[in-house]
């Protein structure tokens, strides 16, 4: 009875890098797609023949997500 009343409550353990490195991979997936939704939207409703604000969008996501990941990365060390 003694061997039950010391057991400490298993603490849960932290994700590993994997994990969130992985789920962070989505995240920038997401920000990229919808620069490129986005741009691809508005160049529809303009009727450009050059997709321009896809082009723009699309690279304004790519540095934004390497943005939010590069920020994420440093701030957990």
């Amino acid at each position: 009875m003694e061997e039950e009343q010391t057991k400490q409550p298993k603490k849960k353990q932290p994700p590993t890098e994997f994990l969130k490195y992985s789920g962070m991979g989505l995240q920038m997936a997401a920000i990229m797609g919808a620069g490129v939704m986005a741009g691809h939207w508005i160049d529809g409703w303009l009727a450009f023949k050059i997709p321009i604000f896809t082009l723009v969008l699309s690279l304004f996501g790519v540095f934004l997500a390497l943005w939010y990941f590069i920020k994420d990365f440093l701030k957990k060390k």
